[in-house]
């Protein structure tokens, strides 16, 4: 139970999803399993739309099982308010067939706030039943509306499994949408600094994790960057030191190359803190967070997964079109656990098509380091300079040109004069040979003293006592 004052107060009696609940005083005195049986209560089957954009006009339409009754009245809440509040049978719609599910239309005006409201169609003896729908951007609510399709199913398949599917199906896309609904109103306090009690200062990261992964599921790009924007206003109550962390140990380019979304791989290269409104410098450069050589378990990267899906370059493509060319700067390089690179990966499969094409950007779009050469008019005030441009660590190409330093002021040299500087400026130093090469310097050395040896052997020496001039050869050895 909530701690607020409102629900510790008195008694209460309400319906919290399939439960009914009665509450004494901030304590839960019965809870009690409720489902409504087709054709006997009141049941929602469908709304459209489930997502309005703001400062627009909806036309609602609500469909199912005896919600048209005397004693029934339609509701339409949000911001606390109630837009609509008229009975049934005044909003019934007469065009649609009487057999079978009821079907209710109306309008209602919205204005810039999001958030999430509720249709509720009332009886007098206190039963209700509630559908949520969202009010927030248009490109959100284009995305949200995908869901309409399992929200609104009328029969749930012939046999026991599909049912069961179709069921489990419905029930996920309307958590999701009750969630983003409360999520939008819950930033949007947090941003129009309107707080009130009830609001909580933090969300909860473990249903924000739940928003993004279905997301990502779903292949949604504008409600992805909508999530990733609140995270880096910092209201997200993480259990790690920072919002990059947290989003780098999520994995979402992982996800979504395996699921093969171009626009969401796209999407996810691109994007960047700056997208975040409130914690953006104008002058803070973009830092972009994912990357495609980002590794994973074994040090595989998006790259090598990209590499090895069957007929379908386009994930490929837009991993080697990222803003820093990074793509192309690792496709080479980038290595496994085993030393295997994206390349050798496209190799294996046979996706020959695939290394082409990355091939092809990488001879048209990276740029080759070369060394520059800039010459004067004079031979004696020849300089060389060496330049590197655009060198990285996965391209070493070296390509050799030629550049003239602009001197106004002294002729140009002629194409002899250039000959010369470069030969002067290629050709080996004559002092280099005996001076790189110490090994050479002893061998020379241990001849000289050899020679030296030999020379003092061979030489007449002086000795006392003996007569005549003395020979080394002369002398003998041994006993006599």
């Amino acid at each position: 139970m909530s701690t607020h004052g409102f629900w510790e107060t008195g008694w209460l009696y309400a319906r919290v999803q399939d439960h009914l609940t009665l509450s004494c005083n901030g304590k839960l005195m019965l809870v009690s399993p409720w489902q409504p049986v087709i054709g006997d209560k009141h049941q929602i089957l469908s709304v459209t739309p489930i997502a309005v954009a703001c400062y627009s006009t909806a036309n609602f339409s609500v469909r199912g099982f005896n919600i048209v009754q005397p004693t029934t009245k339609l509701l339409c809440i949000f911001g606390g308010e109630y837009l609509l509040q008229e009975a049934t049978e005044i909003l019934r719609d007469d065009t649609m067939m009487q057999q079978g599910p009821q079907c209710l239309t109306f309008s209602c005006s919205f204005h810039s706030r999001n958030g999430r409201g509720f249709i509720e169609v009332e009886d007098y003896d206190q039963s209700s039943l509630s559908f949520p729908f969202v009010v927030a951007e248009e490109s959100i609510c284009s995305e949200i509306r995908m869901l309409e399709e399992k929200l609104n199913i009328i029969t749930f398949g012939d046999t026991l499994e599909e049912r069961e599917v179709l069921k489990a199906s419905r029930d996920r896309a309307l958590e999701f949408l009750h969630e983003i609904g409360w999520f939008l109103q819950w930033s949007h306090i947090q941003v129009t600094s309107e707080a009130p009690q009830y609001c909580i200062d933090s969300f909860p990261v473990a249903r924000f994790q739940w928003l993004l992964s279905f997301a990502i599921d779903q292949e949604w790009c504008s409600i992805v960057k909508k999530l990733l924007d609140t995270l880096f206003q910092g209201n997200i109550d993480l259990d790690v030191p920072s919002p990059v962390e947290f989003v780098l140990g999520e994995g979402l380019l992982f996800a979504a190359v395996n699921r093969r979304s171009k626009p969401l791989v796209d999407f996810l290269l691109r994007y960047t803190m700056n997208s975040a409104s409130v914690c953006s410098v104008a002058m803070t450069p973009a830092r972009f967070l994912f990357t495609p050589d980002v590794t994973g378990s074994s040090n595989i990267t998006p790259l090598h997964i990209a590499a090895t899906i069957t007929d379908d370059a386009d994930v490929l493509d837009a991993l080697t079109d990222d803003p820093q060319q990074i793509g192309l700067k690792t496709w080479k390089n980038a290595r496994d656990a085993t030393g295997y690179t994206p390349e050798d990966y496209a190799r294996k499969r046979g996706h020959i098509s695939y290394i082409q094409m990355v091939q092809n950007k990488i001879n048209s779009r990276l740029p080759e380091a070369h060394v520059s050469v800039s010459m004067t008019s004079s031979p004696s005030t020849t300089h060389i300079t060496e330049k590197h441009v655009g060198r990285s660590k996965s391209i070493n190409q070296t390509a050799f040109h030629v550049e003239k330093s602009k001197n106004s002021n002294k002729q140009s040299p002629s194409c002899r004069q250039c000959v010369q500087l470069q030969h002067i400026a290629y050709r080996p130093h004559p002092n280099r040979f005996l001076s790189n090469r110490p090994a050479v310097l002893s061998l020379l050395a241990i001849a000289a003293v050899c020679v030296c040896i030999g020379l003092i052997m061979q030489s007449p020496p002086t000795v006392g006592g003996v007569r005549g001039p003395f020979d080394w050869n002369s002398l003998r050895w041994g006993p006599k």
